[in-house]
């Protein structure tokens, strides 16, 4: 019996864009004004947007990066898939830890964690999902944080949730408020 072959296979591809804010903004100011801006500005890769709001002195840095999708993650959203409802399949909370070792396809959890907080917007555009998360300057201190996760049904509490991606951020400076964007490709 010959295995069918297929030119295309199914994939999951989450990028993660961490932009860190200036310490002089007011949260509430980018809460207000900054936030919707710089969702649009990512979300439509506009270049010249982020530039600008980097001039205004609105943005310091922008790093992106790319996850691994683990199997705990994968499977919610096969499970999903077959009527499966035991999870949601809802990305609700996001963490940052400061383990460094590298995550595997078996990886479930972060290494270290130290803080989470509930997504603070999502959306999606065709196969295309969007998390943000806004973490103010007074939410957590201001560290290098070595790793961040997106979790499924997660709660407060450290290490809860199916963890659907996992990230060794290579050193993520924390000095004030920081955007935490999630771009997930589903192909």
């Amino acid at each position: 019996m010959e295995i069918l072959k297929t030119k295309e296979q199914a994939s999951i591809k989450g990028e993660y864009q961490f932009v860190k804010l200036s310490p002089k903004l007011q949260d509430s100011k980018i809460e207000k004004e900054v936030l919707p801006r710089l969702r649009i500005a990512l979300r439509n890769e506009d270049i010249s947007a982020l530039e600008k709001m980097q001039k205004e002195g609105i943005i310091e840095s922008i790093e992106k990066k790319t996850n691994i999708i683990p199997t705990v993650g994968r499977s919610v959203f096969a499970r999903r898939l077959a009527g499966d409802t035991t999870y949601t399949g809802e990305i609700n909370y996001g963490a940052l830890g400061s383990g460094t070792t590298a995550f595997t396809n078996a990886s479930t959890q972060l290494n270290t964690e130290v803080f989470r907080k509930l997504a603070s917007d999502s959306s999606f555009d065709d196969n295309i999902a969007y998390v943000d998360w806004f973490i103010a300057s007074g939410d957590v201190a201001n560290a290098t944080y070595e790793e961040f996760g997106a979790f499924i049904d997660g709660g407060a509490g450290a290490n809860s949730g199916q963890a659907f991606s996992l990230l060794i951020t290579g050193g993520w400076v924390k000095t004030g408020s920081i955007f935490i964007s999630a771009k997930y490709t589903i192909n």
